[in-house]
């Protein structure tokens, strides 16, 4: 019998979870995903590099809990959300860390989505952007499942699947 692949994620967000586990799937078949929750350790709205130091102490973190438990990991990932700016514009990303059991890290990001002025506004006054969301579209799981790409997009893309 083949043992499944073990993935890890630093996060237990639905649509995190689903995007890691479709990504690990379609890369390797059968795995087994598992979400830990896992502080980011930044803002809860990250900004620039930021993004990237979240995705990373998610992923090392849950590589510290898992071996912590002695549960075999194979891949271990951390998912941050947040927003970069660039020709004078916001725009909206998420960024995955991913580290092997070997010990490499690898970085990848999802396409990025200019995000409009007045939201981005109330985002750096310190309002979350899932709470945006939420006063949008009255959905208390649409920020985890769609996200801001999703609402700005009319759902042709979402969060679960730019990830």
């Amino acid at each position: 019998m083949v043992r499944k692949m073990e993935v890890f994620i630093g996060s237990t967000n639905a649509g995190k979870v689903a995007a890691c586990r479709r990504a690990f799937s379609r890369a390797f078949g059968q795995v087994e995903v598992h979400g830990i929750p896992f502080p980011s350790g930044v803002a809860p709205s990250p900004q620039g590099e930021e993004c990237f130091t979240g995705a990373m102490n998610r992923a090392s973190g849950v590589r510290d809990v898992a071996g912590a438990r002695s549960l075999p990991g194979d891949y271990f990932v951390g998912i941050e959300g947040g927003m970069v700016f660039q020709h004078d514009r916001w725009f909206g990303l998420s960024v995955t860390c991913i580290i092997h059991r070997s010990g490499t890290i690898s970085y990848g990001t999802s396409p990025m989505y200019e995000l409009p002025p007045a939201l981005a506004r109330r985002v750096l006054q310190g309002t979350e952007l899932g709470d945006i969301i939420y006063e949008a579209t009255k959905d208390a799981i649409f920020a985890q499942t769609r996200g801001a790409v999703g609402m700005l997009t009319q759902g042709l893309l979402t969060r679960t699947r730019a990830q």
